[in-house]
């Protein structure tokens, strides 16, 4: 007879967290024992696809803070407000209650004591304790961003109405600089931004929607979007209703808290809200804290993973953005999943070099252009989760093969998410459980490969359920002429670093609400994507499908018109390779038939080249020849950026100039408008003169862009008159030192042009002599001279003739000439307690206060043009000042103290 063990394991406590394990049972056959290990039960009790319950309804680490801090604020979620209300009076509860705009069953507490906590806990009206706001903090800046990384310059190019100019973003975090320049004109309500604002918000709103308006590095993606501002000292989300009303579609939030990796109350509440208002997408930047810990939950102690910087990023709705270095891989700092569940978290990434702040920056800015490009065609704004689907679909797969805890499913792409709305390669349906859905698509002959991903928006999670995931569908693909079916890729969610990097496997999703199916080199004919409903307790389910094909390389940077700086090493850039697959690459110059050789045997899986090109101004092409394909970029432009100077600013007209550009047939002059540049003048000089009197409004800001075989290339920094300090012919003029035992002042010149001689003028007797001339002038910078000085203080100011016989003057300047017996000490007489000023010709030297018994009352050694002497303490009288120079001398002066 089979002889059963049962064996019954109870609740233990795991990573500080209780948890309800599931009964093993084992059957002991004969006289045979099987033993269960206790790897087997860590497996059981940690991973989150079991489905375990979590025994507290508090958020993971509040307990430890309160008792460490003695007290805090708590935000509590309940079952009825009113009668928690009461039972907040019926235990004399003290502190402050705060009603939550997010949610009317959400409350803030103030003044708990580890003592309060464990009655909140213990209520039953009670169903979650959270976290309140906590501080938040920006992640990092901008450094050297480069659109190129993910096809931005190339919707530029090939979508220039594409604009985001019908469209409007929210920056939740400090406010931005409604009054930048690259900003002017666009910001919502700028009178509720306060006076101070920050320079990473400015940064962010630049990245998204800069207008370019001080140069190249001030143009954002969506560079023509209204921008609005929205303080993140309060972590739930905005009212939807309110940021919708004002043309808002998409809010970026580029901050975080300390490493939080749990479902809680702010990640509900931005489930809720979006799932009630479809069109609102936010994104959120992973964190910049990819080499931390978790302390608490499934993974805690891993280094390296489930990292991300607030539990709001771990909702299911949104989307984190985590960050890529120049070379495509994944930064170390950039914080990482799995979510708390096993989810996928961050969902994408981008080029970052300053932190995943920029990287979501980026893909905010890529995502308005989505909505732009599908309210343009359709009339209307897409649903959130088909901007996801589209963004996560197009992306080209970046870190590990496939999806990953560290990139997700790969680096934002553009040029892709753009052209799949322009195609209209995407599918909105709705489904109820147990039902499905088949949608045909036929894969045309040559694609390298297949993609297709499944988003849904679901509802809210429960914070004290084991997993977020409510309403749970699933993603198949069939071959319809052969059978054969793939599922979507899935990770391993065990806790364990060398589990958390294992390649992506094929199989059934039931955690996420994000499935996608990958098939290389997929046969020719119709394919069919199945939607099942496996359980949709809250339907019918909405969901967004996006597929697409890839097939040949095709160029990406540059693109037709953009500019490659000429004579410097340019990164180029193209998609679509096939694995080893080898290429020669070549270029050429417009107007020429001959391809020269850039580099032979190029491997097209980096999918990128350092290109050093030619020190030529001129158009030019790029080609790629394989064994089975030749393929030739558009036309871009070879250039240098010009420098546009002010060679003077009069009060009636100013002079620009700039060097000239070979191959130039003109230049095209812009001045700031009230959003954007606007052209000024045109020229083929490399002379402009501008009028005052007849222009409407001086400008605030001009720039200049060389116009280049008939196409205009990249303009040069913006330049501002008020900023630039050049007045009348002079640039600068200001004495080598303050007090010296020799006279000389530099100038410096904004121009030669018109210029017939300069002079130095002293003031003497209340009228400026020459005491130095200067004609003809041909260098822009002199140093002047006054050969016979007074002893102490001279005033001087710098004189140019122009060749009309007009005279401009500079600001004057003062110096103090001193020889080697000189002291000057003031204010003299000074009240007591001020302090006393000492110039002398020396740098360094002795400073000494004797009183009128000839008592030493001060002495220090100082350093610099003016030596400081404090006089508190002194009493009233007159003082012996006694200076010993570097070279030994004493000087000795008098001082009277009031």
């Amino acid at each position: 007879m089979d002889q059963c063990l049962v064996i019954t394991v109870y609740e233990v406590p795991v990573n500080k967290r209780w948890k309800y394990l599931p009964l093993v049972q084992q059957c002991v056959l004969g006289m045979s024992l099987l033993i269960v290990s206790t790897q087997v039960m860590a497996q059981q009790q940690n991973t989150p696809i079991q489905g375990i319950a979590r025994h507290q309804r508090i958020a993971p680490g509040l307990e430890q803070s309160i008792r460490l801090s003695r007290i805090h604020t708590v935000r509590v979620q309940v079952k009825n407000k009113a009668k928690f209300l009461s039972w907040l009076t019926e235990h004399n509860y003290q502190g402050n209650v705060t009603h939550s705009t997010a949610s009317g069953q959400v409350l803030t507490l103030s003044n708990i004591t580890e003592k309060t906590l464990q009655q909140l806990y213990g209520c039953d009206l009670v169903t979650f304790i959270d976290k309140a706001n906590r501080q938040a903090k920006e992640e990092i800046e901008l450094k050297d961003a480069d659109f190129t990384v993910n096809n931005v310059y190339t919707i530029h190019s090939l979508y220039p109405l594409l604009n985001g100019a019908t469209m409007a973003v929210s920056v939740k975090e400090g406010a931005f600089n409604p009054n930048d320049a690259d900003l002017k004109g666009r910001a919502i309500a700028p009178e509720t931004f306060g006076s101070e604002y920050t320079f990473h918000a400015t940064t962010m709103a630049t990245i998204i929607a800069g207008a370019g308006n001080t140069g190249p590095n001030g143009r954002g993606i969506a560079d023509h979007a209204k921008l609005a501002y929205s303080d993140f000292k309060e972590f739930f989300p905005d009212n939807s209703q309110a940021l919708l009303s004002k043309g808002i579609s998409l809010q970026n939030h580029s901050y975080g808290v300390g490493v939080e990796n749990y479902y809680g109350l702010e990640s509900a509440a931005y489930d809720r809200e979006t799932y009630q208002n479809p069109t609102l997408l936010h994104v959120f930047s992973s964190g910049n804290s990819g080499d931390k810990a978790n302390e608490t939950g499934n993974y805690a102690g891993i280094t390296g993973f489930a990292n991300l910087t607030g539990q709001f990023k771990t909702s299911k709705n949104t989307i984190s953005i985590g960050a890529l270095d120049p070379n495509g891989s994944v930064g170390l700092l950039s914080s990482k999943g799995p979510a708390y569940d096993g989810r996928v978290k961050p969902e994408l990434a981008a080029y970052g070099k300053g932190g995943t702040s920029e990287a979501a920056a980026v893909v905010s800015g890529i995502a308005l252009l989505t909505q732009q490009a599908y309210k343009e065609k359709h009339g209307s704004l897409p649903p959130a989760s088909l901007v996801k689907a589209i963004l996560i679909n197009s992306a080209d797969d970046a870190g590990r093969p496939e999806v990953d805890f560290e990139a997700g499913f790969g680096n934002a792409d553009a040029l892709g998410a753009i052209r799949t709305v322009d195609e209209s390669r995407f599918i909105g349906a709705t489904i109820t459980s147990g039902a499905q859905q088949l949608h045909n698509i036929t894969v045309p002959a040559g694609t390298l490969k297949l993609k297709a991903t499944l988003v849904w928006h679901d509802t809210e999670g429960s914070p004290e359920a084991t997993k977020a995931l409510n309403n749970d569908l699933d993603l198949q693909l069939v071959n319809t002429a052969t059978g054969e079916k793939w599922n979507p890729w899935v990770l391993s969610t065990f806790p364990h670093p060398d589990s958390l990097r294992l390649p992506a496997r094929r199989g059934p999703d039931h955690l996420n609400n994000v499935e996608q199916i990958t098939l290389t080199a997929p046969a020719a004919g119709t394919y069919q994507l199945k939607v099942q409903g496996f359980n949709v307790s809250q339907g019918p389910q909405n969901y967004s499908l996006v597929y697409e094909f890839e097939t040949a390389p095709e160029w990406t940077y540059p693109s037709t018109n953009l500019s490659l700086k000429a004579g410097k090493v340019n990164r180029i850039r193209w998609q679509g390779a096939k694995p080893g697959e080898r290429a020669k690459l070549e270029y050429k110059l417009t107007g020429s038939t001959t391809w020269q050789l850039i580099a032979d045997n190029v491997d097209l899986s980096n999918l990128y080249f350092d290109w050093q090109t030619p020190d030529v101004v001129a158009k030019a092409q790029l080609r790629l020849t394989t064994p089975n394909a030749t393929v030739t970029s558009g036309e871009f432009i070879l250039t240098k950026q010009l420098k546009l100077a002010i060679g003077y600013n009069c009060d009636d007209k100013v002079m620009l100039h700039w060097p000239e550009l070979p191959n130039t047939q003109r230049y095209q002059l812009y001045q700031l408008g009230t959003t954007h540049l606007e052209p000024l003048l045109s020229t083929s000089d490399t002379l402009a003169f501008l009028q005052k009197d007849k222009l409407p409004a001086f400008p605030e800001l001009v720039t200049i862009a060389p116009v280049i075989e008939g196409t205009q290339a990249e303009i040069s920094e913006s330049v501002g008159f008020a900023q630039s300090g050049i007045g009348c012919y002079i640039k600068n003029f200001l004495p080598d030192r303050f007090v010296s035992d020799s006279i000389a002042l530099r100038l410096e010149l904004g121009t030669l042009y018109q210029v017939s001689a300069i002079a130095l003028e002293r003031l003497t007797n209340g009228v400026y002599t020459p005491v130095q001339t200067i004609s003809p002038v041909t260098q822009f910078t002199y140093q002047l001279h006054d050969a016979n000085p007074s002893l102490g203080k001279n005033v001087y100011r710098a004189k140019v003739t122009a060749t009309d016989g007009k005279v401009y003057y500079s600001q004057p300047e003062e110096m103090l000439y001193a020889d080697a017996n000189f002291v000057q000490a003031y204010p003299n007489p000074l009240p007591a307690g001020e302090t006393l000023s000492v110039a002398v010709a020396s740098e360094s030297v002795i400073v000494q206060l004797y009183d009128p018994l000839g008592k030493l009352v001060y002495e220090s050694e100082e350093v610099g043009m003016i030596k400081q002497v404090p006089t508190a303490g002194l009493h009233n009288g007159l003082y012996i000042l006694r200076i010993k120079t570097d070279t030994g001398n004493y000087i000795a002066g008098k001082v009277l103290v009031l």
